[in-house]
């Protein structure tokens, strides 16, 4: 062989190493671009979270509320603390006459026809008191009196016959036990007569509790209007829109006749009619259910119990009673409040991260050995910014429709992939 084909060999060789170097040195580079985009994507465990399920609406505070008034125009001496808890006769307030005791000299009058009413009674009652048949007849007599002094609109005389027939009323197996009671209730009413004298001339009037509860000299007007006494007939269409119109009573106040001076407030049951724009949001619960309210107008959670639902025309109302925490909401009327229908136990990650591979939702995640691998998840609740997911059994195991047997689902320290765009199962993370 000569020189010549010698070199034309060795070149040929040469060649021949260069292709195969460069074929491998290309082969490999291809080979390592998806472990160089897994290289330099960002990773993020997931956060614990309770995950939770809210109705987001208003809510209207009713309670048992006894606002007392003034008897003529005068100033107020306040003796009490506002939210002070108080029993039954306790003194309030005092309320020193200006030169008016109209007010007072009505219930003067009011008083004395009472008193003539019963006194009359009582002399009646003598002569048939071992007559039941009459006693039976006198009662029919009121109550048909008292029927047409209503129908009349005579209220006043209506009231004074109620008393009356209070003295005959349960009476009939014993009716010497009724003048028992006749001299009883005329003792009290002659007693008040004594005080409302005293009253008038001394233009001075002292107020003392008939209830126990809380005191308080805030007055927002809505006392009767969000009546204890009607609750449960309340409609979504008696959620009125509220005006601020609560005024405060300050000690050495000027106010007038038949003004407002305080409330006394049973704080041992109150009461909530909370606004409930689609019905279909509260189809899970029933009356007699336990409630749990949360918000930024409540302290804390506040449970409750489901007294009436009312449904009108797709939209209604419910009530809750509530037993506990009055001192926090004795002096408020409508509040906001968040209905905490559900709560979990969850995770919370990005939801840039959220992929979904053959039609099951799911997160890339960096095993220990650093490759890709996909997780399917349980979307419990979600936003732009997070999504909520389950975390499983004790084993983070979940269910997934069209699945057999529970699969793993994302456990506490999994290192979730935030770039997801070009992420495959597989790919190597250095």
């Amino acid at each position: 062989m000569s020189q010549e084909q010698r070199m034309k060999k060795r070149k040929k060789k040469r060649r021949i190493r260069l292709y195969i170097i460069a074929f491998v040195f290309v082969y490999l580079i291809f080979r390592s671009v998806p472990s160089l985009f897994a290289a330099g994507s960002k990773t993020k465990t997931p956060e614990r979270s309770a995950v939770e399920d809210k109705i987001s609406t208003e809510a209207i505070i009713v309670r048992k509320e006894y606002v007392y008034e003034a008897d003529g125009q005068g100033k107020v001496k306040l003796l009490q603390k506002e939210g002070e808890r108080i029993p039954v006769g306790t003194k309030i307030a005092e309320l020193t006459l200006l030169d008016n005791t109209s007010t007072l000299k009505q219930k003067l009058t009011e008083l004395d026809d009472k008193i003539a009413t019963l006194t009359k009674t009582e002399a009646e009652n003598k002569p048939i008191k071992n007559d039941k048949k009459k006693v039976e007849e006198n009662i029919d007599n009121i109550i048909n009196d008292i029927q047409l002094n209503i129908s009349q609109g005579d209220y006043e005389q209506a009231e004074i016959l109620k008393d009356k027939l209070s003295i005959y009323s349960d009476k009939k197996g014993d009716i010497s036990n009724d003048n028992n009671l006749i001299n009883q209730s005329l003792d009290s009413l002659r007693k008040q007569r004594e005080q409302i004298v005293n009253q008038i001339n001394n233009h001075f009037v002292n107020y003392f509790a008939k209830e126990s509860g809380i005191v308080s000299y805030k007055i927002d007007g809505y006392e009767d209007v969000y009546s204890f006494n009607n609750i449960e007939e309340c409609r979504y269409s008696d959620f009125k829109e509220q005006t601020n119109k609560q005024k405060i009573i300050s000690n050495n106040d000027k106010v007038k006749s038949s003004e407002p001076i305080f409330k006394v407030i049973n704080n041992f049951e109150w009461y909530m009619i909370i606004k409930i724009e689609d019905v279909k949001d509260i189809d899970t619960y029933e009356e007699a259910d336990s409630i749990f309210l949360t918000g930024k107008d409540i302290d804390g959670e506040l449970k409750g119990r489901i007294k009436k639902i009312n449904v009108d025309n797709g939209k209604g109302l419910i009530v809750c009673k509530f037993d506990r925490d009055f001192e926090y909401y004795y002096d408020k009327r409508h509040i906001d409040v968040d209905i905490v229908k559900y709560r979990y136990d969850g995770y919370k990650i990005s939801s840039e991260s959220v992929v979904e591979l053959n039609g099951v939702k799911g997160v890339y995640i960096k095993d220990i050995s650093g490759i890709i691998k996909f997780r399917p998840i349980k979307i419990l609740k979600e936003d732009d910014e997070f999504t909520y997911i389950s975390i499983g059994d004790k084993n983070n195991n979940i269910n997934i429709e069209g699945k057999d047997k529970p699969v793993r689902t994302v456990a506490q320290f999994d290192e979730i992939l935030l770039n997801t765009k070009k992420a495959e199962e597989g790919m190597l993370v250095d």
